[in-house]
């Protein structure tokens, strides 16, 4: 039987926070791409997609690097190296859900002059 690797089993909270992160952002990126749909049509999709694609990235990313690190907590052994590839998956999928939100407003302060 596996015990935790600490008491406060930081790795496991690092863990979900991560997925909380990437499920807050997936949602920004559907409800971006409802709400911008009728007036990008296509593009609006297409950056939506992308911007779940990134937030599946990243969620992927954190889980393996979850459990490397558990292994080798478990294994008393030395951390992996780890990228921060699932944090530049996270950086730009919020980028692109900041851009549709601009582009968004700007076609509202457009249509109201």
């Amino acid at each position: 039987m596996e015990h935790p690797f600490d008491p406060g089993l930081q790795p496991e909270r690092t863990l979900l926070a991560w997925q909380r992160t990437v499920l807050a952002l997936a949602v920004g990126a559907i409800v971006g791409m409802r709400l911008t749909a009728p007036a990008f049509g296509g593009v609006a999709t297409v950056a939506g997609l992308i911007g779940l694609t990134l937030t599946l990235a990243a969620y992927v990313g954190v889980r393996f690097r979850y459990r490397r690190a558990h292994a080798a907590l478990q294994a008393r052994a030395a951390l992996p190296e780890s990228g921060a590839w699932p944090l530049a998956a996270l950086a730009a999928g919020a980028v692109s859900l900041g851009v549709l939100g601009l582009a968004y407003l700007g076609e509202g302060i457009r249509l109201a002059l």
